[in-house]
Order: C-alpha cells, then sequence, then structure tokens
C-alpha cells in the first residue's frame, strides 16, 4: 500500500480533538483501503466483476494509494510524495483511496477512487456531493493524458469509477446508488450506439444510527459494523464468521487503532461539553446570586426609607443599575417578594 500525505499543518493548527478525528479518519481510509474491503466494494458497484467472487476480485486489485492526514502518528513507513492529483491547490485535488482494477479474462484496466463522506447535506458541505464527484471523475479522466493515452488515441481512455461512502443516512435509507452517463435518441433511429462505459460514479449510504436494523445490503451491513461503536473483539469475531473476512495483523491494528481513537475521541468531547455546560451554569448561577444579593440590599434600604439616589450612594453603584431594581422593587410592595422582582426584572 502506498500512503501520501496531504498538505496541511494539522499538527500545528488542530487541538487535540482535531488531531484524534483526523487520525481516526486516517484508520478509516486504511481499513477501507484493505483489500478484502475493496474487493466487496468493487463486487457491488463494478459491473465487469458483479458475477465474481471475493476470493477472485483480491488478485485483481492493484496497490492502493491513500492519502492520509497525520501518517506520522499512525507509524506509516511506507510514505511516497506523489505529485499528481495530491493538492487541492491550482486545480489538483486530493483522493482519499485511489487504485487500479484489472479483469483478468477481457485484460480491462478500470481506475477506481473511493471517499470517506461523513455528510451529504448541502447545508454541511455547501455544495451538492454529486457535483464534486462529477469533478472528481471528470480529473480522473483527464490525468489519463499521457500516462493511459497519447495524442489521439482515446480508445486507450480506461474506465474511471468514483466511489463515495457517506455516513449521514436516515434509518431507513441505507442504499447504494450508481451514477453514469445515459444516452437518449432525440430523433430518428441508430443501429449505432455510443459505448458510455467510462464514466461512473457511485454513492454507498451507510448509516450511523445504532437503534436501525442490519441492513439487507450485505456490502453496506459490512461497512456498518466497520464503522459501528461495535465493541472490537465483536467486531472482529462477527467480521470473520458473518463476512469472512481473515483478520491480517494489519487489518486487526487498524480496527483496534480506530476502535481506540473513538473511545478517546467521544471521551474528550464529552469532557469538553461538560467543561462547557459547567461553565456556563457556573455564570447563570454567579450571574443570579449577584442579581438576588442586590435585590435583598435595595429592598431593605426601600424599608428605610431611602431613595434611589440614596441606594445608589450607600451601595456605590450607579442611579441607573438602582433604578430598575428600585421600580420592580416598589411594584411589589409592601410583601417585596425577592424571587418575584429578580422575575420581573429578567423579563
Amino acid at each position: 500500500m502506498i500512503y501520501r500525505k496531504v498538505n496541511t499543518n494539522l499538527s500545528e493548527t488542530l487541538d487535540e480533538i482535531g488531531l484524534q478525528k483526523a487520525k481516526r479518519d486516517d484508520y478509516a481510509k486504511c481499513i477501507l483501503a484493505d483489500p478484502q474491503v475493496l474487493a466487496r466494494i468493487v463486487k457491488n458497484v463494478v459491473t465487469e466483476f458483479e458475477q465474481m467472487s471475493v476470493e477472485e476480485i483480491i488478485p485483481c486489485i492493484g496497490e492502493p494509494t491513500v492519502t492520509l492526514s497525520v501518517p506520522e502518528l499512525l507509524s506509516v513507513k511506507n510514505l511516497s510524495i506523489g505529485t499528481e492529483d495530491i493538492e487541492e491547490e491550482n486545480g489538483k485535488i486530493v483522493y482519499d483511496i485511489r487504485f487500479p482494477l484489472y479483469h483478468k479474462e477481457k485484460t480491462m484496466k478500470f481506475l477506481i477512487n473511493i471517499e470517506a463522506q461523513k455528510s451529504t447535506k448541502v447545508s454541511k458541505l455547501k455544495y451538492h456531493i454529486e457535483n464534486r464527484m462529477t469533478y472528481y471523475i471528470s480529473r480522473m479522466i483527464s490525468s489519463q493524458k499521457n500516462v493511459e493515452f497519447i495524442n489521439s488515441s482515446y480508445d486507450d481512455l480506461k474506465p474511471v469509477y468514483s466511489i463515495w461512502i457517506c455516513m449521514d443516512t436516515g434509518k431507513e435509507e441505507d442504499s447504494i446508488i450508481k451514477l453514469g452517463l445515459e444516452a437518449n435518441m432525440i430523433y430518428g433511429e441508430s443501429i449505432w450506439k455510443p459505448d458510455l462505459s467510462l464514466i461512473n460514479g457511485a454513492i454507498i449510504r451507510i448509516r450511523e444510527n445504532a437503534d436501525a436494523e442490519v441492513s439487507k445490503n450485505k456490502l453496506i451491513a459490512m461497512l456498518e459494523l466497520l464503522f459501528s461503536q461495535t465493541p472490537r473483539e465483536t467486531k472482529k469475531k462477527k467480521l470473520e464468521e458473518d463476512y469472512d473476512f481473515v483478520m491480517s495483523t494489519e487489518m486487526e491494528g487498524c480496527v483496534d487503532d480506530m476502535c481506540n481513537i473513538s473511545d478517546l475521541f467521544e471521551e474528550q468531547v464529552t469532557e469538553r461539553v461538560t467543561e462547557r455546560v459547567t461553565e456556563r451554569v457556573t455564570e447563570e448561577v454567579t450571574e443570579r446570586v449577584t442579581e438576588q444579593t442586590l435585590i435583598s440590599k435595595v429592598v431593605k434600604k426601600i424599608k428605610r426609607g431611602k431613595n434611589v439616589a440614596e441606594i445608589a450612594d450607600e451601595l456605590e453603584e450607579t442611579v441607573e443599575t438602582i433604578t430598575p431594581v428600585y421600580e420592580a422593587a416598589l411594584k411589589a410592595a409592601p410583601d417585596y417578594d425577592e424571587a418575584a422582582i429578580y422575575e420581573t426584572l429578567k423579563k
């Protein structure tokens, strides 16, 4: 497996939670790039491989290139600093996973790109995911110039697949959607039909909902298990027994490490949220105590016949601060219910 590093300043610009999230995402990419996972994705998406077994597909998969954010935290040994399509600058793009695929019988080569996408919602992404997919597919086609074909040898173009695994799907919306070009006859009849098999896309929609029933689609069920919060030993056992996985040292290590990162990430997020809630509650309590103390002091001064100016002077506060408390207290006379006065001031 070839690893490439994205040009970022993650280690300098992100806090610990950000780094742990990047590390968890990197492990997720490594798991997706495992040949056993790739073979199952290929079987479900690439038409030419639908009738082949997973065992037959695995030898057809070329060496994957995986782009990582913090490879140094994963102790990655083989790091390649590629050039083509690596940085999102000057029109270049970053592929999560990219690999060649060879069909033995037809001696065909496919170029496959797999992306792990946390959300498909336009409100979060600020764009439609299918538009980004179209751009990736276009780049995979255009980058073949002088690599897969030269001059006008366009028939040497290799079919491309851009496959997006999206993880925010609704409870009943687990699905696989294939996209591609379609020919429509506008006028007349024609024996000739265009070959539109070069451009292909797919969106695999998986769910994070722990309460959702196991998907009826075996690929989706397997992916949901891989990225679930299921205890690691249970997860590995299910992968072996239900999906015939061979738990290699590398695969098992990635699953273990991603579980560790997920646990740590959740713990840290919980701690941060707890800290913020505690701070907010403390501020609110402090504010209420301060306000009620002032109300109590003003009420005592009023009962002694003091006016606003005298109260402000004796409490060393401005008249503007004391006036609303003074007026609210007078409305509560003769009982001077301090809780009622506080609620009046909060309105």
